[in-house]
């Protein structure tokens, strides 16, 4: 229990300090980070980095270092959900394309929101949850449960619902959700072991989840992807790209095929745009271990 307690605790110190000490507050624990990820991981951004961007290995290394760093900020602005509400979110995060949300969620078949591990991925879900839309986000069980406890309550505190990627009552929920023409959160942007639609990305062969093509083909529900960039400020832009649906023809796997890479051609745009608000140190292609680490 000493982690759920420790959140708490910190959360209620970031919701006092002034921007200038959280802002050392972040850049200590993004230093530590780098500090203490695995050694094969770094080495693996770093060579993932290269390989998917074709910089020097100096920019990969700042690239890869940055993409750790800026955990520390995500941190402080997670610990600070306590003071949010539907009054100041548009203080903090600036919305563009809201319009293409309105619309959708028009349509009254649901809306499903597709981000990646890219900016703060917590601050996009509580975003949109405060701007009054029914949010439900997916996302995967942690190893230790009181800090699953600890983050699915930051999480509530700002209207979203929260559900778990595997197990039956994760599908009923999101079923659920889009039958009542609600919005779906998800996570596309890594390898999930399941079976999915296989797609270049960054020229390596990946296999991208296909629970948004095919939850868009079965219920009609549009797909908007979402990205959050950071704000030198201390603010945020979140981006949201007009809609996308999955075609329903014969060929139902070329129809997943369709919309996927679309949503991976955006992912390559963004990452390539802001690479450091990517999360590297992730073993994306299933290769890094095997490529880095090194048995004592």
């Amino acid at each position: 229990m000493l982690g759920y307690y420790a959140i708490h605790f910190f959360s209620k110190i970031m919701c006092l300090l002034p921007l200038c000490l959280r802002k050392l507050f972040a850049s200590f624990v993004g230093s530590v980070a780098v500090l203490v990820v695995q050694k094969w991981r770094l080495q693996m951004a770093q060579a993932n980095v290269q390989e998917c961007l074709g910089v020097s290995p100096e920019r990969a290394k700042e690239i890869a270092e940055d993409s750790l760093r800026r955990f520390g900020r995500m941190a402080v602005e997670v610990l600070r959900f306590p003071l949010l509400n539907k009054d100041n979110i548009s203080q903090l995060v600036k919305v563009e394309g809201l319009e293409h949300l309105e619309k959708a969620y028009a349509e009254g078949k649901g809306v499903i929101m597709c981000t990646g591990h890219y900016g703060n991925w917590e601050l996009l879900g509580a975003t949109v949850a405060l701007h009054g839309y029914p949010m439900l986000s997916i996302t995967r069980k942690q190893n230790n449960a009181n800090m699953d406890k600890a983050i699915n309550e930051f999480r509530q505190m700002v209207g979203q619902k929260v559900t778990y990627n595997r197990g039956e009552h994760g599908l009923l929920a999101i079923s659920r959700m889009l039958k009542e023409k609600n919005l779906l959160g998800v996570l596309y942007d890594q390898d999930t072991n399941d079976d999915g639609v296989e797609i270049e990305l960054f020229g390596k062969k990946s296999v991208i989840p296909m629970g948004p093509a095919a939850l868009s083909r079965l219920y009609g529900s549009p797909i908007l992807p979402i990205f959050l960039h950071n704000n030198d400020d201390w603010t945020c832009t979140a981006k949201i790209y007009p809609a996308l649906y999955t075609p329903k023809t014969k060929d139902k796997k070329q129809d997943f095929y369709q919309v996927t890479k679309q949503l991976v051609d955006i992912l390559e745009q963004e990452i390539t745009a802001h690479p450091e608000m990517w999360f590297w140190v992730h073993d994306r292609w299933k290769d890094g271990r095997q490529r880095f680490y090194k048995k004592k």
